[in-house]
């Protein structure tokens, strides 16, 4: 009886080890999303847009005099510049997140007036609601804002670098509950709290005549 004890005693160790690690596994495994734009018809809108201003279009990056260094691949491109709008944007219909990791790379290709690029998330499904986080050309900043009935709001903002026209730079956010964390390039540049907006869909926003690409959009569920 003591030797039959002590079989089931080691069989329960071993089955709650497995179970730690199958637990401890399915933790750590998250629902993920990338966007290389492949799938999608070169000159139109990728298939999973949503509402959208300005002219959006898949571009290759093969016959493009400014890909050089940038991988190749194909991108998502805003083409309309001086049209008198103040932003053009493009919203993705899927997927709706809650807490998330999300990043972009972008390069302008030209503008004057303010060459930068914004990534967009916890957008409700009029895309009148949600965050962005823009990098301003103009002004040297990386700003967030929080966007209410359409309405952009600054929250908090710093200095970067300005992008040059051709450079590939990435944006990223991710958002744990209240708490918001920016980087640019790698660096963390903000960190704040705010609990407006808790879940929504995600996009790309671009300033006032600015042309700009985008690549390898990815988004995961944090």
């Amino acid at each position: 009886m003591t030797k039959l004890r002590g079989w089931r005693w080691c069989a329960a160790l071993v089955l709650a080890a497995a179970m730690s690690q199958t637990t401890a596994g399915a933790a750590t495994r998250q629902k993920s999303w990338s966007w290389t734009f492949e799938a999608d018809t070169l000159g139109k809108e990728p298939g999973n847009s949503g509402l959208a201003t300005g002219t959006w279009e898949v571009a290759n990056l093969a016959s493009d005099s400014l890909g050089t260094g940038s991988g190749g691949g194909r991108v998502l491109r805003q083409l309309e510049g001086d049209d008198g709008a103040d932003y053009h944007m493009l919203q993705l219909k899927k997927p709706i997140v809650t807490d998330l990791v999300a990043s972009v790379r972008f390069r302008v290709v030209s503008g004057e007036v303010d060459p930068g690029a914004g990534l967009l998330f916890h957008l409700d499904d009029k895309a009148r609601n949600g965050y962005l986080i823009r990098v301003s050309g103009a002004k040297g900043r990386i700003v967030a804002h929080y966007i209410i009935y359409g309405k952009r709001r600054d929250i908090r903002y710093a200095s970067v670098e300005p992008p040059k026209p051709g450079e590939w730079h990435t944006l990223s956010v991710t958002k744990k509950k209240s708490v918001i964390v920016v980087s640019y390039d790698g660096k963390e540049c903000l960190r704040f709290r705010d609990e407006r907006f808790k879940r929504g869909t995600v996009g790309f926003w671009t300033e006032d005549d600015a042309v700009v690409d985008f690549a390898d959009l990815k988004v995961a569920m944090n």
